[in-house]
């Protein structure tokens, strides 16, 4: 009766040797990138921890897997030079499959540009402007004038007069500068008889 007793005790503790643990499954994050420009680098951050640097277009997938039933967050670390990327469909809580719809998109960045311009005064004929010693606007009359090249923010102007008009002579003041964040609209053009 001792041995039964024994042999039945150790079949209901589970005496096969098995501890009843199941781990819990995970999964990967992943996705797909696009529009990153040669030669330069992405930085994504899973959950504000798992980096991952990414250096071409294509499937991407975090090196550490994700607990089902878990959130994850991807997100931007570092921005590529000259470029901002965007994540869609980048949270969520993992289910029963790894993750694959992430699509991180990235687009050069657009400088802003701005217009050049002032007020002429005193004109009794034609005078010819010039920026930066190309972009010419002929202006036969008094008021306010702006060049039609929008100038990439922060680059340098330089008004002159290319051509005089008959009997007179114009002079620019405050033609020259750089642009920062606003149109120009501070030049003066004066012209006298001579």
């Amino acid at each position: 009766v001792g041995l039964a007793a024994g042999t039945l005790g150790l079949t209901a503790c589970g005496g096969g040797g098995g501890s009843g643990f199941v781990p819990t499954p995970t999964y990967t994050i992943g996705g797909t990138l696009s529009g990153l420009a040669a030669g330069q680098q992405l930085v994504l951050a899973d959950n504000g921890a798992d980096l991952l640097t990414l250096s071409a277009d294509g499937a991407f997938t975090f090196k550490t897997p994700i607990a089902a039933h878990s959130a994850y967050s991807v997100t931007v670390a570092t921005q590529p030079a000259g470029q901002t990327c965007t994540v869609d469909h980048g949270q969520g809580t993992v289910q029963g499959g790894d993750v694959t719809g992430i699509a991180v998109s990235c687009a050069d960045n657009v400088t802003p540009r701005y217009h050049v311009g002032g007020s002429l005064s005193g004109l009794a004929g034609t005078v010819v402007l010039q920026i930066n010693g190309g972009d010419s606007l002929t202006l036969t009359h008094d008021g306010g004038f702006t060049f039609p090249t929008a100038l990439e923010d922060g680059s340098a102007y330089a008004v002159t007069v290319a051509s005089q008009p008959d009997g007179q002579s114009c002079a620019v003041a405050g033609g020259s500068g750089a642009l920062h964040g606003a149109d120009v609209t501070s030049i003066i053009v004066t012209c006298q008889n001579v």
